[in-house]
C-alpha cells in the first residue's frame, strides 16, 4: 500500500495489507472502543506463560486516556496482571490480529463489575492473521505546528492525526483558540520532511497538565489540505509496516 486513504478505517487498512502500525490516539481508542462492542476476547501471557489472562474490554475513556477491562476468573492471573508494570494484550478482531503493550494497571469498579484499568496504548500493531511476525516500533513523531496568530507566529505541537483527518495540537496556555475558529497557512513541520501547509478548523478548546505538570491547552481540530499532504501527515501516525518508506 503506498498510500493511506483518509476515508478508510483501521479495519478496513487490517484487511489490505499485512502489518499497520497505528500511533494515533483517536484511531487505537475508535478500534478499542469496537473490541468492546463486539464483545471481543482479549488475552494476556503471564509469568513467561505460565498464566493466561483472558477477558473482554468493559469502557473505553479517550478524553481522560484510559480504557478498563473486566477481571478474569482466574484470581491468579488478575493479581499477575496488577503486578506487571506493562503487558502485551492480543485480540482477533473483525478478520485481522492486534497487539498492544496496556500499562499503568490499576483495580476500579465499573458498572458494578471489578475491572482493571489501563492508559490507553501508543501505539496498536494489526496484522492478518496469517502475518503474525513482530515489529519493532518506530520512535515518536516530533510534529511542529506554526499558526499565525496577529503579528506573532503560534508554536504547537500536533500529538495526533486520525484517518478521517481530525488531529489535536498542544500549545502555551497563554493563548486560547475559540471552537469555531478557522486558522489558514498553518505550517506543519517534520524535521526530515518538507513543511505542509493546510487550514483547521478548531472544534475544541481545553486547559490541560502535561505529565510533568506544566499546564498547555489541547485542541481538537480537523485539518483540511492537499489530499496528498494529508495523506503524508497521516502516514506518521496510520504506518504500513509491509510497504517502502515514502520518498523523502
Amino acid at each position: 500500500m503506498n498510500n493511506i486513504d483518509p476515508s478508510a478505517s483501521v479495519d478496513d487498512l487490517a484487511t489490505t495489507t499485512g502489518r499497520l502500525l497505528v500511533r494515533s490516539g483517536i484511531e487505537i481508542a475508535h478500534t478499542l472502543d469496537a473490541m468492546r462492542a463486539d464483545g471481543d476476547l482479549v488475552t494476556a501471557e503471564l509469568e513467561q506463560g505460565e498464566r493466561i489472562f483472558l477477558s473482554h474490554v468493559l469502557h473505553v475513556d479517550a478524553d481522560a486516556g484510559w480504557f478498563a477491562v473486566a477481571c478474569s476468573d482466574s484470581k491468579e492471573a488478575n493479581l499477575a496482571l496488577l503486578a506487571s508494570a506493562s503487558t502485551s494484550i492480543a485480540c482477533n478482531h473483525r478478520g485481522a490480529h492486534y497487539e498492544f503493550v496496556a500499562q499503568e494497571p490499576r483495580e476500579m469498579e465499573h458498572a458494578g463489575a471489578a475491572a482493571i484499568r489501563f492508559r490507553l496504548p501508543v501505539a496498536l500493531l494489526t496484522m492478518q492473521r496469517r502475518s503474525r511476525q513482530r515489529a519493532p516500533l518506530p520512535p515518536s513523531v516530533p510534529l511542529r505546528c506554526e499558526i499565525p496568530w496577529g503579528r506573532l507566529t503560534l508554536d504547537a505541537q500536533v500529538v495526533d492525526i486520525s484517518l478521517g483527518g481530525l488531529g489535536t495540537l498542544v500549545y502555551d496556555p497563554g493563548v486560547h483558540i475559540e471552537p469555531g475558529a478557522r486558522l489558514s497557512r498553518v505550517r506543519i513541520i517534520h524535521p526530515s520532511r518538507r513543511p505542509v501547509l493546510v487550514e483547521l478548523e478548531v472544534r475544541y478548546s481545553v486547559r490541560i497538565t502535561l505529565r510533568d505538570g506544566r499546564p498547555a491547552i489541547r485542541s481538537g481540530c480537523r485539518f483540511v489540505g492537499a489530499r496528498k499532504d494529508l495523506e503524508d501527515l497521516i502516514r506518521l501516525f496510520v504506518t504500513d509496516l509491509d510497504a517502502p518508506p515514502p520518498a523523502a
